[in-house]
């Protein structure tokens, strides 16, 4: 599930949004290696920590070659947001594609989790300024509502029914549950588990399958469960 590849707006015929103009294949090159250099300097760094320089060195180019591609580096921080939900929608298109209902929980949360560990400090920073930007967060929250809603439209192809409105919400809860979990735990490290323990997947994965009512031995829904074992007796 994993993705550090550059997705280019220009490629589709549309101008990036928060990148400066470009027409030349080169001009676009660089302007791609800018942004491949920031995703790479931020798995070391906060981007707060990030200068101009660095990123411009990075990517094997002038200062210069950044500003004409990049009105400030608040402009830089948004076209790599938007490569990043890019990055994410392109891998929401195959997450559930062969879903079992063995595994459609462990993939939801799975992509999730990655979607924070893979690029820890763009997410404080995202996290940071949706704080203080709505306008910002927004696309970010249009992008969590969409995989919520193509987990409920697996799971209900899975179990070859549509979901009730209870089982809905509660799915929705789930996610909201384990989201904010996933915020808190790299924001503040509460404790005792940290993101990166395999102990924390397992407990998430839990806690989402307890709120969402999903049944951890069939996959299916713990009060159809219920109600089958009953109407047996």
């Amino acid at each position: 599930m994993k993705s550090t590849s550059i997705h280019s707006p220009e490629a589709s015929g549309q101008a990036p949004r928060f990148s400066l103009p470009v027409k030349q294949t080169r001009a676009q090159k660089t302007r791609d290696r800018l942004l491949a250099a920031g995703f790479k300097l931020l798995r070391r760094k906060h981007f707060d920590e990030l200068a101009v320089a660095d990123i411009a060195r990075a990517a094997g180019c002038a200062v210069g070659s950044f500003y004409l591609r990049f009105a400030d580096k608040d402009q830089y921080f948004l076209a790599i947001a938007e490569v990043r939900r890019a990055q994410s929608r392109g891998q929401l298109d195959v997450c559930y594609a062969d879903a079992t209902l063995d595994d459609v929980v462990e993939r939801a949360v799975g992509r999730d989790l990655e979607f924070v560990l893979e690029h820890p400090n763009l997410w404080r920073a995202a996290l940071r300024k949706g704080t203080t930007d709505p306008d910002f967060w927004r696309e970010f929250r249009e992008l969590g509502r969409e995989s919520v809603t193509r987990f409920i439209e697996s799971y209900s192809g899975l179990l070859s029914r549509p979901l009730t409105g209870e089982e809905v919400e509660r799915v929705r809860f789930a996610f909201q549950m384990m989201r904010g979990t996933l915020n808190n735990t790299l924001m503040n490290q509460p404790g005792p588990l940290q993101l990166e323990d395999a102990a924390f997947r397992r407990q998430i994965e839990r806690a989402f399958r307890l709120i969402a009512g999903i049944d951890a031995s069939s996959g299916r829904p713990a009060a159809a469960r219920t109600r089958r074992k009953t109407s047996r007796s």
